[in-house]
């Protein structure tokens, strides 16, 4: 049995994630990745499966903690009172953004390589699940306040996909134009405010 040489799997996701930043993921050769970190092909397959294996092993673990982050705030948020969230719905902790922007900025190799790679689908994938709970949760914030925009159709179900589409792929916008961390809170800060104005409207708060 082949003895697992200490550190190797390292070496070969440091090697992966600059194949995959200059080449994207299609173009990245696992030769090339093997051969920088020298060691074979053999040994990707070994520890990793295949390409897309040794991609997944390199993003999923942060886009598993993202989602879980940003579910857990939806679902703190739904546990208050109907009145208190109809009275915060636009004014409840403005800090998770700039928590967001961190987060983000804390692993920027990971979020560039999601946006470099968008060929392989992750990105969107985890921006599909992003907008399928904050869609979710935005049902649940009308049913649990009695907002009638649903109801009255000012408000439909496409819009509510339309907008939070627009919205969180605006915020990753801070990746693809490689803002820095100061631009991106402020530009992060503009964003929202913009949608919260729209949002006011179309919930009847403005």
């Amino acid at each position: 049995m082949a003895r697992r040489v200490e550190g190797r799997s390292d070496r070969l996701l440091e090697c992966a994630r600059e194949e995959f930043m200059e080449m994207g993921y299609q173009e990245a050769s696992l030769r090339v990745i093997s051969a920088k970190a020298d060691t074979t092909t053999g040994s990707i397959y070994t520890r990793f499966g295949d390409k897309e294996g040794l991609f997944h092993a390199l993003v999923d673990d942060t886009i598993s903690e993202l989602l879980t982050w940003f579910r857990e705030g939806q679902q703190e948020f739904a546990k208050k009172p109907s009145a208190e969230q109809a009275g915060e719905a636009f004014t409840y902790r403005p800090d998770l953004w700039d928590q967001l922007v961190d987060f983000i900025y804390a692993r920027w190799d990971v979020f560039r390589l999601l946006v470099r790679c968008n060929d392989i689908g992750c990105y969107d994938d985890m921006l599909h699940e992003i907008i399928e709970i904050e869609t979710e949760y935005t049902y649940r914030f009308i049913e649990a306040t009695g907002n009638d925009a649903v109801s009255s159709g000012k408000l439909s179900s496409m819009m509510i996909h339309i907008l939070s589409d627009a919205f969180y792929s605006g915020l990753f916008e801070v990746v693809r134009h490689e803002m820095s961390q100061e631009e991106a809170h402020r530009y992060i800060r503009q964003l929202r405010r913009f949608f919260v104005h729209g949002w006011s409207d179309l919930l009847g708060k403005g």
